[in-house]
């Protein structure tokens, strides 16, 4: 059934013929997170050097691929096709990616942090996806002006936090979740303004509480100094225990609102209004049918859409001041973009693919501001027409194989079974840096690859579509 609240927001963005056809707004957001790499790399050669390098694009992939160097680098220029009325949008569009290079890993300003994707402004980390500013970062996800934080997943304005999910403003803590403000503690689950505590749930302005008893100063310090927490097996103990006697099913029976107005079917929401079906998501204003958007208004069938963005239809990993974008995919610090892929500080541009500065583009082709506007509205009334305006890219067209996105982790097959079968990442070749940090902190290496301890992580949140 069509809620009213998202039909006058379809309609605000021009799109209410696309709701009425398609009112499955499950689909539709799976259709878009089928364009979002979460978890496998891969070695292949770049089409430009032909070193090679680690790419979230896999070697059967066809489209080009140049490292973050040679990407960013001005020596070359991205080729463009011209428009064929012969063939529908979509068919130009699968042959731009044939031609068009992509960079093996999105990330800008970042420094010694190239085995990161979707991230912005990280210094000294590896393994990140979807993160803005940071520094000595590992094997995390969703992580915005954090510190010294590894295998952590949705952290804000944290330092030093191990093993944590969903934490904010928290400092030196440890197996955590759903906590703000939490400080040297270990093993927390819903709590406020919490100090030094271990084993506890729904503590509010405490300090020295374990397993939600209070005890002194010295009570506390003496029972964590008996607590090996370098023992792997002690530490998977208490792990279990806190998986299912602390958090129980407590996190999948509530809605997790926090200061938000006129906001339904959503959950793990903070700060916004007007909103329905949004999820894990931040500071947002009338936005319908979401994931893991923050920081923007007037946003539909979106993942991934964060800060500073507006007007933003059916659009993944795209935003950092970006206004008025449609069907787009990894498109930042951009405005008036439809149906383009990987478009960095770009402005009217259409159906284009790893372009960075340009404007007045269709299929990587400059045209006039006059031309531009023509040829574009001609290619939207053929849309109309085939039906394809207002759908996104095609699952088939995603250069990425499908049980490597996000949309295979949520929608399509048991987390529970998947753990068992993961076989083919990565690397318990632990960094240099990764070991120091578990030997500085007396923390036992990790004995599954990322992949399994990230939907771990994921399954913690209990999120469902």
């Amino acid at each position: 059934m069509v809620s009213e609240f998202a039909r006058k927001l379809y309609e605000k963005l021009g799109m209410g013929h696309v709701y009425a056809k398609n009112p499955n707004s499950r689909e539709r957001l799976r259709a878009v997170m089928a364009w979002y790499p979460n978890k496998k790399f891969y070695k292949r050669q770049s089409n430009k050097s032909g070193k090679t390098i680690i790419s979230v694009y896999p070697p059967e992939s066809t489209c080009p691929i140049y490292s973050h160097d040679e990407w960013y680098k001005d020596d070359w220029m991205s080729p463009g096709i011209e428009i064929d009325p012969q063939k529908s949008v979509f068919e130009q569009f699968a042959d731009l990616q044939k031609i068009a290079p992509v960079v093996t890993l999105l990330s800008t300003q970042q420094q010694n942090a190239e085995y990161c994707h979707d991230v912005e402004g990280l210094k000294n980390s590896y393994i990140v996806f979807d993160a803005i500013t940071g520094e000595d970062i590992y094997y995390s996800v969703r992580m915005y002006n954090c510190k010294s934080c590894v295998d952590c997943y949705f952290a804000m304005e944290s330092e030093l936090l191990y093993e944590c999910v969903y934490m904010f403003n928290c400092y030196n803590t440890r197996y955590s979740y759903n906590c703000k403000q939490a400080t040297d503690s270990y093993f927390l689950f819903d709590c406020r303004n919490t100090q030094n505590s271990f084993m506890c749930s729904g503590l509010r302005n405490q300090q020295y509480c374990i397993y939600n008893q209070q005890y002194t100063k010295e009570q506390y310090e003496e029972f964590i100094s008996k607590i090996d927490f370098s023992d792997f097996e002690t530490m998977e103990e208490f792990k279990k225990y806190f998986r299912d006697t602390i958090v129980g099913s407590k996190n999948l029976e509530e809605e997790w609102l926090e200061n938000c107005e006129d906001v339904s079917s959503s959950k793990y929401l903070k700060n916004s209004k007007d909103c329905e079906r949004l999820f894990e998501s931040f500071d947002l204003r009338d936005c319908f049918n979401g994931f893991q958007n923050a920081k923007g208004k007037d946003i539909i069938d979106s993942y991934m859409c964060n800060d500073r963005i507006e007007m933003c239809y059916q659009c993944i990993a795209t935003g950092i001041d970006s206004q008025n974008v449609y069907n787009c995919a990894f498109t930042w610090h951009s405005s008036n973009m439809r149906y383009c892929y990987l478009t960095i500080n770009c402005q009217d541009c259409f159906g284009c693919i790893g372009l960075r500065g340009k404007k007045y583009h269709i299929f990587n082709k400059e045209y006039s501001k006059e031309e531009y506007d023509i040829k574009v509205a001609e290619l939207i009334e053929k849309m109309r027409i085939s039906g394809e305006f207002g759908r996104f890219f095609p699952m088939n067209l995603s250069p990425f194989k499908y049980e490597d996105t996000i949309a295979y982790d949520l929608f399509d097959a048991d987390m529970a079974v998947r753990w068992g079968t993961v076989t083919d990442f990565c690397d318990l070749n632990y960094s240099k840096q990764e070991l120091e940090f578990y030997e500085k902190h007396g923390i036992p290496k990790p004995v599954e690859p990322f992949e399994v301890r990230y939907r771990k992580r994921m399954e913690l949140m209990g999120t469902k579509f």
